[in-house]
């Protein structure tokens, strides 16, 4: 018996041509480059780098280390005073640096609420709380307010702050 022959039927959720099939490999083998898990590991690399300098920079507050202290500056940062006076460059935060270390010792304390990484920006974002204690007189004056760092990634690839920023009442005398 002769029984035509029937090439098999296709089925419409298994045609793919050669292009379609390299497509989907090409996309498979990209998928783990965007998806938040493989972009995790950095940023939590970054964040943890991020909060190291912040603890660094308080610790070179509190022992009035000037040069360590300014290296944590972009050459064209920006402090803004919890007054709105706006101290711009390396020389106007040298000068600033220097008579708050003259002036003052400090148990400067922050309290980071959020620490976030977005490209080559970061910010890190919390609360401060302050007791300053003029070293000619020995008189306390305690603040506390908010505070933002603003990090901005260098070509070198490390972080510097492009845009430090603390609010609340200045306390009497500073």
């Amino acid at each position: 018996m002769n029984v035509p022959s029937i090439p098999p039927a296709k089925s419409p959720l298994f045609s793919c041509s050669r292009a379609t099939t390299a497509v989907l490999a090409f996309a498979t083998l990209l998928a783990p480059a965007f998806s938040p898990t493989a972009s995790a590991a950095p940023q939590a690399s970054t964040i943890v780098t991020l909060a190291k300098m912040r603890e660094a920079w308080v610790y070179d507050l509190r022992t009035k280390q000037l040069e360590p202290i300014l290296k944590f500056y972009a050459p064209d940062a920006v402090f803004l005073q919890p007054n709105g006076e706006r101290i711009t460059g390396s020389a106007a935060l040298r000068k600033l640096f220097q008579t708050i270390m003259a002036t003052f010792h400090s148990d400067l304390t922050l309290h980071s609420q959020n620490l976030e990484t977005s490209g080559d920006l970061a910010y890190d974002s919390g609360d401060f709380q302050e007791t300053l204690t003029t070293i000619a007189t020995g008189a306390k004056i305690t603040s506390k307010g908010s505070y933002i760092i603003i990090f901005k990634r260098q070509p070198n690839g490390g972080w510097q702050i492009a845009q430090h920023v603390w609010t609340g009442t200045p306390p009497p005398g500073t």
